[in-house]
């Protein structure tokens, strides 16, 4: 399974968020959800091996698991 979380963060915005499991376990390992980061595999999906392949191979991609895609801070 290919996972990729380019940003992670999130701000509550609605009653849907009231058991959104970001916040959760975000508080477990003492990370502030709050704030809206970049994370290490931002560049992920470009990124290639020596020998000119993707490092991510192609197929299924679970898309941010630690954030909403569409979070306006995400943006900058």
């Amino acid at each position: 399974m290919a996972m990729w979380n380019p940003w992670r963060g999130c701000k509550k915005c609605s009653d849907g968020c009231l058991h959104c499991y970001i916040h959760k376990d975000d508080s477990k390992r003492n990370i502030n959800t709050n704030d809206i980061v970049k994370t290490k595999d931002f560049e992920k999906l470009i990124k290639k091996l020596k020998n000119g392949n993707y490092k991510m191979k192609s197929g299924i991609v679970y898309l941010c698991f630690s954030t909403d895609f569409l979070i306006e801070e995400a943006d900058e």
